[in-house]
């Protein structure tokens, strides 16, 4: 009979919802951000949540100026500050903001 080897799993850490003002690299390794691209240069792009902003380097090029999007990040400490690694962007264009904000605050 074949011996069995036992495989380690790896779990990603979940993206928690966050305003970008609340970010903390002490504590967050993945974070949901949702706001308006006010910006976008080559490789980066910022976004404004109504909270604050925040420059989001991103391979990914496929956000708007003007539009809304979601974003999950990896939060990557620095020494005096955090870098924002975006992993997946997505379009929100079509979502009735109203509507998220009674739901979600």
């Amino acid at each position: 009979m074949p011996e069995r080897t036992e495989q380690k799993l790896y779990k990603r850490a979940s993206a928690t919802p966050r305003k970008i003002s609340e970010i903390s690299p002490e504590k967050d390794i993945r974070v949901m951000l949702l706001g308006k691209v006010v910006d976008k240069a080559d490789g980066t792009l910022i976004l404004d949540d109504g909270s604050a902003t925040a420059e989001i380097v991103a391979d990914q090029q496929n956000a708007n100026v003007g539009g809304i999007v979601r974003v999950f990040c990896r939060v990557l400490p620095l020494e005096d500050n955090y870098e924002l690694r975006a992993e997946i962007i997505q379009d929100m264009n079509a979502l009735d903001m109203d509507m998220y904000r009674k739901v979600f605050g």
